[in-house]
């Protein structure tokens, strides 16, 4: 005994322990970085919470909306920077709100420089947002697909949320490409929130707290979507959010941590159908940690709490489409969940997709070259891991890459997280037998019974996070399990849980590869739309100068809501055509666009 425990202080006088040890300090009280992401997520909640209450009373919305939400929100970064910060508490509530909106006037400005030419974009995204801007009340009014440019369906049936504060910023600015804001907004909120996280573990480099950081915010998903309406960029941004609250709130259980989890839950499960899906899978995953690792005061608080998010978020914020759904439908999740999804599903698959379960589905578009391939005639197919081909690089010019969505070089990237896991499963094995056989156990490591238990918990958040994704029957989709991208970043920190270790140079090379692909996927994708944009405002003005004389026919189809918008913008004088048929020989404005200019004479 007496020689045991001379190796252990032996051990202790080296430093070797403080080494090894990844528990955070004790400060539970939220920096900077924290409230101003903190404030980010206080007005996203703000802003649905005033609108959905509006709509309850039969008040549509209104500019007056914005300004209320913005006033709630200054109020609640005062009073935590007058609660939590030291020193001067005016001066640094007044730096905090100016650089949320120097933050927020630098997303806008990049966000209306680009247009959003995505199909689904300039569909049923930009008519949810004119609808709304023009009095719409979705709580009380379902909309015929006359009244919505065919569109009825999807704006009846789906989440409103980031629809309600993109209109609410579209009435204020009048440019409907302003609402494409939240989307670097939330990256923002995301990467400070995850940090302020991170930072607490003392004994992880600095630099590789900050890269984690960056690259979960800014994944591919969220890269190849910010410059358009679509939705499952937000909804990766408030997941990473959600987690790394669940992981303050399972490391200091503080009052704070508590408040960022109501805020975040509601504004989570109205982004979209699927978000109160995975966000309820995190929540009943972390309150079985919190329960094995004997935290029951997390355990009853994160309860209450959630429960009240999501009675929130479901029920008032969340009024359409969960209660509306639930009385004309039957089920909140409709139509995704409960339903015959294949009548969408398998018109996004090539043909070596159909059929196949949603595992299968994930790995094989891990590993898949990156692409767009969809349809009976097409297939995917399979690439060497850590290469890349220009032609690859093409499918992120869009913003739904439809096989190897995370990237060219994410299939690597698993790749050796899965040796991490395997080595730190061996180190784990090995570390129980010593302890079995009575060998001395450093008190931080793999053979004691605190660092065990550190490593069986990062292992069990790679089996949570990766049950979230196979639930979805459409997981080839990057974007429909954009949570998967933090998989190999989990097992990096499981890596540099052992200084000196082999798992840390592979760690490092894990770090590197993603990277370098999200260098790829992000100049790939802003340079093409870039060019697109600056191609289309060409076009239309030179549609301009020829409309002074004669109004231009189009045929707009279910672009016509968005496309009429910058038409009227540009001054194009135009006369729309209903129907495609009275369009003959019309000529594409843009070769993947639906718009035709009609040149032949009716």
């Amino acid at each position: 005994m007496n020689q045991q425990q001379s190796s252990v202080n032996s051990r202790l006088s080296r430093g070797c322990p403080m080494e090894r040890t990844v528990v955070p300090k004790k400060n539970g009280d939220p920096g900077p970085a924290l409230i101003l992401g903190s404030t980010i997520l206080c007005f996203l909640f703000s802003s649905i919470l005033v609108s959905s209450l509006g709509f309850l009373w039969g008040t549509p919305l209104t500019p007056i909306h914005f300004f209320l939400a913005s006033g709630i929100t200054v109020g609640f970064t005062i009073v935590l920077c007058f609660r939590f910060l030291k020193g001067n508490r005016v001066c640094k509530s007044l730096l905090i709100l100016s650089l949320a909106v120097f933050s927020f006037y630098g997303c806008l400005t990049i966000s209306r420089h680009f247009w959003d030419l995505s199909y689904d974009g300039q569909t049923y995204h930009q008519e949810a947002l004119v609808q709304l801007a023009c009095g719409w009340n979705p709580f009380h009014e379902p909309l015929s697909s006359q009244q919505a440019n065919g569109m009825g369906f999807w704006l009846t049936h789906y989440s409103k949320g980031v629809w309600i504060y993109a209109a609410m910023v579209l009435q204020v600015t009048g440019d409907i490409e302003s609402g494409k804001v939240f989307h670097l907004w939330l990256i923002t909120a995301a990467f400070l929130i995850l940090l302020s996280f991170l930072w607490r573990f003392t004994r992880y480099p600095r630099g590789l707290i900050v890269l984690l950081s960056a690259l979960a915010a800014f994944n591919p998903v969220s890269l190849y979507q910010s410059l358009s309406f679509y939705l499952d960029g937000q909804l990766m941004a408030c997941l990473v959010i959600l987690i790394a609250v669940l992981g303050m709130v399972y490391w200091e259980s503080k009052w704070f941590h508590y408040v960022l989890l109501f805020l975040v839950l509601p504004v989570l499960v109205n982004i979209k159908l699927t978000a109160g899906i995975y966000s309820g899978m995190m929540i009943v995953g972390a309150l079985a940690i919190y329960w094995v690792k004997s935290k029951y005061d997390p355990f009853r608080k994160t309860v209450l709490v959630a429960a009240a998010g999501f009675a929130v978020g479901f029920l008032l914020m969340g009024f359409s489409p969960y209660v509306t759904n639930t009385l004309s439908k039957g089920n909140p999740f409709y139509p995704a969940l409960g339903t015959d999804r294949s009548y969408y599903t398998f018109p996004q698959f090539p043909a070596n997709f159909i059929g196949k379960d949603p595992v299968s589905l994930l790995f094989f578009s891990i590993f898949a070259k990156s692409d767009n391939v969809r349809g009976m005639d097409k297939k995917a197919e399979w690439k060497i891991p850590f290469t890349v081909s220009k032609e690859e690089l093409r499918a992120f010019t869009d913003t739904n890459a439809k096989q190897g969505g995370f990237g060219p070089l994410f299939g690597g990237a698993i790749l050796l997280s899965l040796v991490i896991v395997f080595g730190t499963s061996l180190r784990l094995y090995r570390g129980g037998q010593h302890l079995a056989e009575g060998r001395p156990a450093d008190p931080y490591g793999e053979r004691s019974a605190e660092g065990r238990a550190d490593i069986f918990l990062g292992i069990s958040c790679l089996g949570l996070l990766l049950s979230t994704c196979v639930i979805n029957p459409a997981s080839s989709l990057a974007r429909f399990v954009p949570q998967m991208w933090l998989f190999p970043l989990m097992a990096v920190m499981l890596a540099y849980r052992f200084p000196g270790s082999w798992l840390r140079g592979v760690g490092s090379f894990i770090i590197g590869t993603l990277l370098v692909n999200n260098l790829l996927v992000g100049i790939t994708y802003f340079q093409y739309n870039s060019q697109i944009r600056r191609v289309y405002q060409e076009r239309l003005e030179k549609m301009a100068g020829r409309s002074a004389e004669k109004p231009i026919p189009v045929y707009f189809g279910h672009f016509r809501t968005s496309s009429t918008l910058r038409f009227d913008r540009l001054g194009i004088r135009y006369r729309i055509i209903e129907k495609k048929e009275d369009c003959p020989g019309g000529k594409r404005i843009l070769p993947d666009s639906i718009l035709l200019e009609c040149v032949s004479p009716e």
